[in-house]
């Protein structure tokens, strides 16, 4: 099979397309703008900007809160809530998608993340029967369920953010997530930023957005405006560094392996839909993003990826089980 030179990323990769010398799209976007996304001091000045403008908007609303970001007992967003708090000033409504999928390890983390930080939080409960039929229409249609997670997560984010007037998002999608497909700016932080939930759906789904905008099932918010920022895209924060971060400061508890996903039980799942679809792991994209970084090498990352396709070519019978009746629509 063939892969790209420089970072790895095999040719049946998704939208990929190699140069003359065998180098794909995405490094060659990543080389193209390799100084503006790793100038970190205009990076965080440019969300320092984008925070300091929340909080004139959301002192002119009258609104309790100047952003709103998700908790999923991970460490991103824990990471992400005390430093908007600490370190920008924010008042921060964090919110939990109770999807179904939650582990007993993020639970925990949520309630010792609240205890310390003292910031307001909210449940979202969707109507199960609901989950359940965007679950199985997802995996039937593209076999994927994780896309209705993260839609749900962008609508009620955007949702609550409407309702209390809140004028900032922020979420923890990581660097190597967001560029790992990027061969454009359009769509792509720190080139574009979105100020609505379609655009925001752009950066994720891309076109998918406008084959799903005017159905029924979908609404995507037309008058809510609202400014999405993710996080890690402005600031340097290795994921070490995170994890020693909140247990030293809030007491968060770090997960006893290195599974990924400790906060998701049904991660296994999403690894073995991706075998089945692509051929690769999750990861594949995101650790050629960290090599094009610097922060692996090309043979680093093809180890990573290949320990996590064996680690899931085989998932255990229980939580196939298990997520088929967590998905079912028969009650």
């Amino acid at each position: 099979m063939g892969a790209c030179v420089k970072c790895g990323l095999p040719e049946t990769y998704q939208k990929i397309v190699f140069d003359e010398y065998h180098v794909c799209n995405f490094c060659r976007f990543y080389e193209k703008h390799r100084k503006e996304l790793s100038d970190f001091a205009a990076l965080e000045a440019q969300f320092a900007k984008e925070a300091a403008e929340a909080k004139k908007k959301a002192a002119a609303n009258g609104a309790r809160y100047d952003c709103i970001t998700g908790l999923s007992g991970g460490k991103d967003g824990a990471y992400i809530t005390y430093q908007l708090q600490h370190k920008y000033g924010m008042r921060v409504l964090t919110y939990t998608l109770d999807n179904g999928f939650s582990t007993e390890f993020g639970r925990r983390n949520i309630e010792i993340l609240l205890r310390k930080l003292d910031v307001e939080h909210i449940w979202i409960n969707v109507q199960d029967s609901m989950l359940r039929q965007f679950y199985s229409a997802s995996m039937k249609l593209m076999k994927n369920f994780c896309s209705v997670c993260f839609h749900f997560c962008h609508y009620y984010s955007h949702l609550l953010a409407s309702q209390y007037g809140v004028p900032l998002v922020v979420n923890g999608r990581t660097r190597s997530q967001i560029l790992q497909s990027a061969d454009e700016e359009k769509y792509i932080e720190p080139f574009a930023v979105s100020r609505n939930l379609k655009s925001f759906e752009y950066q994720m789904f891309g076109k998918l957005a406008d084959k799903l905008d005017g159905h029924s099932c979908i609404d995507f918010l037309p008058d809510a405006e609202v400014t999405s920022l993710s996080y890690f895209m402005y600031h340097n924060v290795g994921e070490e560094e995170k994890m020693k971060f909140l247990e030293e400061n809030i007491g968060w508890i770090r997960p006893q392996n290195s599974v990924p996903h400790p906060d998701c039980w049904a991660h296994p799942m999403a690894e073995k839909c991706s075998l089945k679809k692509h051929g690769y792991p999750v990861r594949t994209g995101e650790l050629a993003e960290m090599v094009r970084e610097g922060l692996l090498t090309v043979e680093e990352a093809v180890r990573e990826r290949e320990s996590d396709r064996e680690a899931y070519q085989t998932i255990s019978p229980e939580i196939e089980e298990r997520f088929s009746e967590r998905i079912s629509n028969r009650r």
